[in-house]
């Protein structure tokens, strides 16, 4: 008997500490997309822009690991899933223009990283 109680109080434990790391875990990687997110906007050369770009892309994905589920039940709202996929989208549409060394117009386009962002708030926050 004592023993199946200490294993049940194991579980838990276990899966407490592993949400709380989940949640640590996303917490990180969304202030890593967002003090990448200004130092893309703050860039002047191509390299600052496309490291700030990369560390974003690396977040998001991480980021991606977690199911997110939206607040106040909005079922008809896009996935945080399907939200992190049209980040990397971006965020790789807006690394091929500052590629192409068109950082001024890199900037205008990744406006649209802002954009992403703020509509996964409205939803999962």
């Amino acid at each position: 008997m004592i023993k199946k109680t200490i294993a049940v109080l194991m579980m838990i434990s276990t899966f407490a500490v592993s949400s709380m790391t989940f949640a640590a875990d996303l917490k990180s990687n969304m202030k890593t997309l967002g003090k990448n997110y200004k130092a893309f906007n703050q860039s002047s050369t191509p390299t600052d822009a496309i490291q700030a770009l990369d560390n974003m892309r690396a977040a998001v994905l991480d980021a991606k690991k977690v199911q997110l589920t939206p607040q106040d039940g909005q079922a008809a709202q896009p996935s945080s899933t399907a939200l992190f996929d049209q980040l990397v989208m971006e965020i790789d549409k807006t690394k091929k223009i500052v590629q192409a060394g068109n950082l001024d117009q890199a900037k205008m386009e990744g406006k649209k990283l802002g954009e992403i962002r703020d509509q996964g708030h409205k939803i999962y926050r």
